[in-house]
């Protein structure tokens, strides 16, 4: 499940960490994964039947959680064949678990219970029999993506007058009205075009199973032809590389 969560999460163009290393029993999580978390925005916590076992797996949750109380992190638990009040009150599997490690990790129990207690409590998905796993990746993925900050925060947010103008365009394209809709923006060159709808697109592409940006069409048409545009669109599209369009014609079918 997680090697799927995390495929999706690529596929979207999402920054994602995750550490394939087991680490030996008794060793301390590494700095590099410690760099991770404190680094990340977002981190997905997948509470499996066997979670609780892993004093590793443990230590990484009570970092994160500490990281939501001095950093602002966001915590997406995902609880995949476990009830979420097995998680809070540490009940069943988790239950069990703590009661070995009274006995082996008794100074660290402590911080462990009031990790899982406050993640349990957090708002998340529940995976069972039932779900429809793909499904289920797909709204984690888009709930991720729509709390990270696009790309607009950062490159445009300087820039005197965009946010209205943004907010006009957006409104054009009625987003979630069904059908297609095609936009044309139209004005004297070095106005802000380009500009305009490159902060459009960075803040609503992650909405679309698929998206692609195309500048400077005509320039590059005239130097390589449409033929690589094509190219360059459908790789983009269809999320894979070597398209060869053997014509315009092709290309557009």
């Amino acid at each position: 499940f997680v090697d799927h969560l995390y495929a999706a999460l690529a596929q979207q163009g999402i920054l994602t960490y995750k550490d394939d290393e087991t680490l030996p029993r008794g060793e301390r999580i590494g700095p590099t994964l410690l760099k991770a978390i404190q680094e990340s925005r977002i981190a997905p916590v997948v509470f499996s039947e066997n979670y609780a076992d892993s004093s590793w797996c443990l230590d990484e949750l009570a970092h994160i959680m500490e990281c939501v109380d001095t950093k602002g992190q966001i915590v997406e638990p995902i609880f995949y064949f476990v009830d979420p009040s097995d998680v809070r009150k540490q009940k069943g599997k988790y239950g069990k678990a703590f009661r070995k490690h009274k006995r082996e990790n008794k100074h660290k129990v402590g911080s462990w219970r009031k990790a899982l207690e406050k993640a349990g409590n957090l708002s998340g998905w529940v995976i069972d029999e039932n779900s429809h796993e793909a499904k289920c990746i797909k709204e984690i993925v888009g709930t991720i993506s729509s709390r990270l900050p696009t790309l607009t925060t950062n490159v445009n947010k300087d820039l005197i007058g965009i946010e209205t103008r943004l907010q006009d365009l957006k409104s054009k394209l009625k987003m979630g009205s069904g059908g297609v809709r095609i936009i044309g923006v139209w004005g004297v060159g070095g106005g802000g075009k380009t500009t305009l709808a490159s902060a459009a697109y960075a803040e609503i592409s992650h909405r679309f199973e698929a998206h692609c940006l195309l500048q400077n069409i005509r320039e590059e048409s005239n130097k390589h032809g449409l033929e690589k545009l094509q190219e360059k669109f459908l790789e983009l599209i269809l999320k894979t590389k070597n398209v060869v369009v053997g014509s315009e014609i092709e290309g557009r079918s």
